[in-house]
């Protein structure tokens, strides 16, 4: 496939590049050249290299350009991603150039939208899609951020922000992996005083406890909605987010099967570790207990929740063993703690398993940075092995093609 016609659209991008991969009796392969020009003046801002590699990838923003330098080691295998070398380093400079999106330099851009839309018709939908921006643009982990705080830095909102306020729009970060349909809808729609049922009450503290991290900040969900209500803008500001998450999900609304029906988790939603423990119980309004390990076990329910992370990697190195990983689309391999082995209570409760009547439950994510899936229910099929302990679990419910993919290629 030759690319002569460069587009700035992630959509039109990969309609273009599905076009080439259709199968087709005899085809092994398909070579994609995409030619790299001076395209900062033809479109008056920075070509959005970031945006169409995001597609190819998957990656985040800020993987792209470790990925790029090291010759995208983490692609499927037999894809490869190849610049010459005045290509290269033109799209490097780019993505080094849209990771410095400054404060300021986003100030001034929605000063001049205002400008030119007028003030009453800015929304963050519309200056996202039309100024070609992501939402980590607007949100950007530690760091000053957030649509209230940059309207208010454009000029748009009148007075200062409290410090509260300050505090919780930068928070909003720690939303933007939700993928749970049910979850968004009640975030904006809740208010302060709302009739729930058992499950929203639990999903309104998981919100609490992500918004709040810190293990001092103890607070029932309808404590965190009267502090969340106080601020009318950030209100607002989550209505919004909730409708841009919304949008781009598709994950069906399915309970995790033998789940507890007060546990509101869906199966692959995207979940960070405080919404977990949250959402089992483990945390709540007066309990706010550190977690480290990398599994949990609620007694009183006799089930276990395992945490997985697949490349823990801190950095690129030139050998990385992978010792979790997706076999089959119902198979996955995991590796036991080191402590644990057949003479210890946790090997034991994986060896004796299912009939000593615990169940486990999988949380898998592809590294440090992202939120946890949900898999579901898994039952041991194999077990080998001492302090660690390999086990395979079948899950219940089988991976999409997609997870399948992401979570079988990251091994060695």
């Amino acid at each position: 496939m030759l690319f002569l016609r460069p587009t700035q659209s992630p959509v039109l991008f990969e309609q273009q590049l599905g076009r080439g991969l259709r199968l087709a009796p005899g085809k092994e392969s398909c070579l994609v050249l995409d030619f790299v020009g001076r395209y900062r003046e033809e479109f008056g801002s920075e070509f959005r290299f970031d945006q169409l590699l995001q597609v190819m990838t998957g990656l985040p923003k800020r993987r792209l350009i470790e990925d790029l330098e090291h010759g995208f080691p983490t692609l499927p295998p037999g894809c490869h991603i190849a610049f010459d070398r005045v290509a290269g380093e033109r799209v490097l400079a780019s993505l080094k150039f849209i990771a410095r999106q400054t404060w300021p330099r986003l100030t001034r851009e929605l000063q001049g939208y205002a400008a030119m839309k007028g003030p009453d018709n800015v929304s963050l939908a519309s200056f996202l899609n039309d100024q070609a921006l992501e939402l980590s643009d607007i949100y950007r982990a530690n760091a000053a951020g957030g649509w209230t705080a940059l309207r208010r830095s454009a000029g748009l909102l009148p007075g200062e922000a409290s410090g509260e306020e300050a505090y919780l729009g930068r928070r909003f970060a720690d939303l933007l992996h939700s993928n749970d349909p049910l979850a968004l809808k009640l975030w904006r729609e809740s208010k302060a005083g709302d009739a729930m049922d058992a499950s929203e009450r639990r999903r309104i503290q998981m919100l609490a406890y992500q918004l709040f991290p810190r293990i001092t900040d103890k607070m029932s969900g309808k404590e965190f909605l009267e502090r969340l209500d106080a601020h009318r803008h950030l209100r607002d500001e989550l209505g919004e987010l909730s409708d841009l998450l919304a949008a781009r999900t598709e994950l069906p609304a399915r309970r995790i099967p033998g789940w507890p029906q007060e546990w509101p988790l869906l199966l692959h939603g995207r979940y960070e570790i405080r919404e977990i423990l949250t959402a089992v119980g483990w945390l709540n309004e007066s309990r706010r207990t550190p977690h480290q390990s990398g599994k949990i076990a609620i007694d009183d329910a006799k089930i276990e929740c395992l945490f997985v992370t697949l490349d823990k990697a801190e950095g690129y190195h030139d050998r990385i063993s992978y010792h979790d990983y997706a076999i089959s689309p119902e198979i996955f391999h995991w590796q036991t703690q080191n402590n644990a082995g057949p003479d210890t209570p946790a090997g034991r409760r994986y060896i004796e398993s299912p009939e000593n009547g615990w169940r486990f439950f999988l949380f898998v994510r592809e590294n440090k940075e992202a939120a946890y899936c949900a898999l579901g229910p898994a039952t041991k099929v194999h077990i080998e092995g001492d302090r660690p302990m390999s086990l395979h679990w079948k899950l219940e419910v089988a991976l999409p093609m997609e997870l399948f993919r992401a979570f079988s290629v990251l091994r060695a």
